[in-house]
């Protein structure tokens, strides 16, 4: 993709998926945004299919691990089923693999035999569902305060110490996060802290998702169970059950029990790995290099054994 491919990009996503503002979001907004990321089929000048790399480095078992996250991929109702996609994505595979990614990683619906033809695994995200043992016709009222932008040292300072400890996470600098703020979730996000003697203890991110509420992401300190509890349970109230990434995290799940808010699980199977670079992975996860890549990834990020906070998908 070249800058002057900018406006008919847009258009060919927003003719795909019904929606323009979310992709400019990550074309102004993200700070990893690069031209070259976006693959394009072209119809003499025109672009017709589109895919766009997304560089980001995850925490893996302790280790820095580079990803390749697949996103935007798009083609013209004239020109499907000629394979373009196909193309695009084993292009982006060579790409990927020429930077020293170990791992992709896409967002898929349930149906998605073009990705697995092309060696992405499905790995379903464990999700914690939150309902009220007792529904009320006056929910409580909203926990903690709006999120603004001075506290974005302190919220990092949480997001380092709580996601620091999990296997998956994005590793996020200053720029990282001030781009993300304009890229994650929807509009209508809702960013909450908790603060304990003029410290934040603990954030919750919260978005609505076709009228269902969804946890981009949360932290908290050592003292802030109690209160990040409070953040998620003023959610639950709503007409549907709050969905969260799962994270064990005992503490938190008793303050929220005791607050009448019964706890489940669910999945969401939206997630698709593929490994790029086998060996190193191999290492990293104590596996055999002959190892399956199935089982090579279910090792390594599933059952819950690797948290990617929806607030990092693309």
């Amino acid at each position: 993709m070249k800058r002057e491919d900018r406006g008919p990009v847009l258009d060919l996503l927003e003719h795909a998926f019904g929606l323009r503002e979310l992709f400019e979001r990550y074309m102004d907004f993200d700070p990893a945004f690069a031209y070259g990321d976006y693959l394009l089929a072209l119809d003499g000048d025109a672009p017709v299919a589109c895919l766009q790399i997304f560089d980001k480095t995850i925490r893996l078992r302790g280790e820095a691990v580079r990803l390749g996250g697949i996103g935007s991929v798009a083609t013209r109702a004239s020109h499907r089923g000629r394979g373009l996609s196909s193309d695009l994505l084993e292009r982006a595979l060579e790409r990927m693999r020429g930077r020293k990614m170990w791992l992709s990683l896409l967002f898929a619906a349930p149906v998605a035999p073009l990705y697995e033809r092309l060696g992405w695994h499905r790995v379903p995200a464990p999700l914690l569902r939150l309902t009220p043992a007792k529904r009320s016709s006056t929910p409580p009222p909203q926990s903690g305060r709006a999120f603004r932008p001075e506290d974005l040292w302190q919220v990092n300072e949480l997001y380092r110490a709580y996601s620091g400890a999990l296997s998956g996470p994005t590793l996020r600098d200053a720029s990282y996060w001030r781009g993300q703020l304009h890229t994650a979730g929807t509009p209508e996000e809702d960013f909450r802290v908790a603060a304990r003697d003029g410290a934040i203890v603990a954030y919750a991110r919260v978005a609505s998702f076709n009228g269902r509420l969804r946890a981009l992401e949360y932290g908290r300190d050592a003292r802030g169970a109690e209160a990040l509890a409070e953040l998620l349970a003023s959610h639950a109230y709503g007409p549907h059950a709050l969905h969260a990434p799962f994270v064990r995290d005992p503490e938190v799940g008793g303050a929220l029990e005791r607050r009448g808010i019964e706890l489940s699980l669910a999945r969401d199977p939206s997630p698709m790995w593929r490994v790029l670079e086998r060996l190193p992975l191999a290492r990293l996860a104590g596996v055999p290099d002959s190892c399956p890549d199935s089982e090579l990834l279910a090792t390594l990020v599933g059952d819950g054994a690797a948290t990617y906070w929806p607030s990092d998908r693309f």
